[in-house]
């Protein structure tokens, strides 16, 4: 699949976007840290609790500044070969620039490869895990989170939560409410839980009090409820479709969709996380044709300044045309993928100026 010539110049490419993603990365962790020192103290959440909250965060913040690490290391390595003229070699022995982006492109797919692990594999299981001890240690223990939902309790009720989403909305509410010896004493299920003008309302209520020898049922439009999670907690379990894999991504659209619930952004995350790895080639061509034209002259500090400022201006485009698309009823795949094909354009058009 690689020549020799690829296999340098994948190396040199590979190498570089590694060390800028591991620097990008230490930054991201220490301001990170920084925040988390804020909530120090609360419940039982120390600073070990808070290293490990950040450290399990890690896949997902590498996945936010992949394109951008993948951009900025994709020059380093190929200004590199060009301060040492080795670019210019290569060229001479019959090497076109369209052949070395090609080089660069076939490097992407090693790097496409670990995106998708990270996106599909690592990050989902690490950032849940975070969210999980970060909820449990503030909330001194009676606050956790399972598979199926969220549990909490107070005082003689255990109450579970199915999902949380993003406006603070709670959907499916089990309250179970026990007696001095711990029997069940009265179930409360509501179908969804939100906040008006400051206080908490249950609808679609069913009440169940379980008597000696019957079964008392009533059945409510809404009714007042005293939650037991205060904002924070509520923040930081809200449902964040970022952090979920395809698969996840498509069982909480159906969710949505079957419960009558707007799942446009959804869908938005979903082609998003599709069209990652054709990011990341996108990122590889334009740093190539920047080599090749405006940048084949300028000093390193130039190539990596050029190269924050083109992946910030990426990131900026992926997070404004998306949103922008579902205002104005775009399709969400048009809102993913316009930034790519506006990039992927002028990469094409500066490697054809450069020959």
């Amino acid at each position: 699949m690689f020549n020799l010539l690829e296999r340098y110049i994948a190396r040199h490419v590979v190498s570089a976007s590694l060390l800028i993603l591991f620097l990008l990365i230490v930054l991201r962790a220490m301001f990170s840290l920084l925040d988390e020192s804020k909530s120090i103290g609360r419940g039982s959440y120390e600073m070990a609790d808070a290293l490990l909250y950040v450290a399990l965060m890690i896949p997902q913040k590498v996945l936010e500044v992949f394109p951008m690490g993948v951009l900025i290391g994709s020059l380093f390595g190929l200004g590199i070969l060009a301060s040492n003229n080795e670019l210019t070699v290569m060229r001479a022995a019959g090497m076109t620039t369209w052949k070395i982006a090609g080089a660069t492109l076939k490097a992407s797919l090693i790097l496409m490869v670990a995106a998708l692990l990270l996106s599909e594999v690592v990050a989902p299981v690490a950032s849940k895990s975070a969210q999980q001890l970060r909820t449990s240690a503030l909330s001194d223990g009676k606050i956790s989170r399972s598979a199926t939902g969220l549990w909490a309790k107070r005082d003689n009720q255990i109450i579970h939560i199915a999902s949380i989403h993003k406006n603070g909305e709670m959907h499916s509410i089990s309250i179970f409410e026990l007696d001095k010896d711990y029997r069940l004493n009265q179930l409360t299920e509501a179908k969804i839980a939100r906040i008006i003008d400051g206080t908490w309302f249950l609808f679609e209520v069913t009440k169940e009090r379980f008597k000696s020898d019957q079964i008392e049922k009533i059945s409510l439009e809404q009714m007042k409820w005293q939650n037991p999670l205060d904002e924070d907690n509520i923040e930081t379990l809200t449902l964040q479709a970022e952090i979920l894999n395809v698969k996840g991504l498509l069982k909480y659209q159906q969710y949505l969709s079957d419960n009558a619930l707007e799942a446009n952004e959804v869908e938005l995350v979903i082609w998003q996380k599709l069209l990652m790895p054709l990011s990341i080639a996108v990122m590889m061509l334009l740093a190539t044709s920047f080599v090749f034209g405006p940048m084949r002259d300028v000093s390193m500090g130039a190539r990596v300044l050029t190269g924050v400022m083109l992946g910030f201006g990426f990131h900026l485009a992926k997070q404004s045309f998306g949103p922008i698309s579902l205002i104005y009823g775009v399709s969400p795949f048009v809102g993913a993928f316009i930034p790519l094909v506006v990039f992927a354009g002028f990469a094409y058009w500066l490697m054809l100026k450069s020959g």
